[in-house]
């Protein structure tokens, strides 16, 4: 489904990524972990061409895309493989709920307003909103917003959905609202997913493979229980060191 291969990102003299090779199976859920600032939102960015690429290759579910030979059509057809879900929500505030979510079916899907709606109601419900569909974002909660956006990205129905640490804008006790609707959709829908976060419990129950970054680079790879319980690299230990998972 997704095949990386030496990605590059640059901005000016500063190396952001520095050689990513990465491939992910359809329906596969990837967590990536590691501290701040070693590139890893940079990695989706780049995957959903928010950033473009200084170097390497992309494909995306048959969509092929060179750095070096990027064009107008070929971001916007690498654009249609996935969907972004940001930390910030996004949510446009002077539109309701159901507004939100059926924006994009009506525009970009072309989709008949009734059957949007239709179809954006049966999703609020997925995530335990139906009773918000005519509330502005202003009045939810930052847990209920990102279920909003995560609805949204749902509606969709692209190949990969893209999670750039979906829960670290939200209070703490508003976390766990959040991460069991991404746990349900990892149950219930055969999306492709890369998850950012720094839940390490939530990766552990997840993911099908957790990826760990450290300075622009993908240092250690493998699944929740051999990622957590025997790393390889020392790098991978040093960090862990912190996290205990059950």
């Amino acid at each position: 489904m997704i095949h990386i291969e030496n990605l590059h990102k640059n901005y000016g003299d500063l190396e952001v990524l520095k050689g990513i090779n990465l491939d992910v199976k359809a329906g596969e859920v990837v967590a990536i972990v590691g501290p701040s600032g070693t590139g890893k939102s940079t990695l989706l960015r780049c995957l959903n061409l928010l950033e473009i690429p200084t170097a390497g290759t992309i494909t995306i579910d048959g969509v092929t895309l060179q750095a070096e030979k990027i064009t107008n059509k070929s971001i916007y057809e690498m654009r249609r493989k996935s969907t972004m879900i940001f930390q910030g929500f996004n949510l446009f505030n002077n539109k309701t709920v159901l507004e939100n979510i059926t924006l994009a079916l009506v525009v970009v899907k072309k989709m008949s307003r009734a059957h949007a709606v239709e179809k954006g109601r049966r999703i609020l419900a997925q995530v335990g909103l139906a009773d918000k569909e005519n509330d502005y974002p202003e009045t939810l909660s930052g847990g209920q917003q990102q279920r909003v956006a995560i609805g949204r990205a749902m509606a969709l129905e692209s190949k990969v959905m893209l999670f750039d640490e979906p829960t670290s804008a939200l209070d703490p006790c508003l976390v766990g609202e959040v991460l069991a609707v991404i746990k349900q959709l990892t149950l219930q829908h055969n999306t492709t997913m890369l998850i950012v976060t720094h839940e390490m419990q939530f990766a552990y129950d997840v993911a099908d493979c957790i990826i760990y970054m450290d300075e622009g680079r993908i240092i250690e790879s493998g699944t929740p229980q051999a990622f957590f319980h025997e790393p390889k690299e020392e790098k991978t230990r040093q960090f862990l060191q912190f996290f205990s998972v059950r």
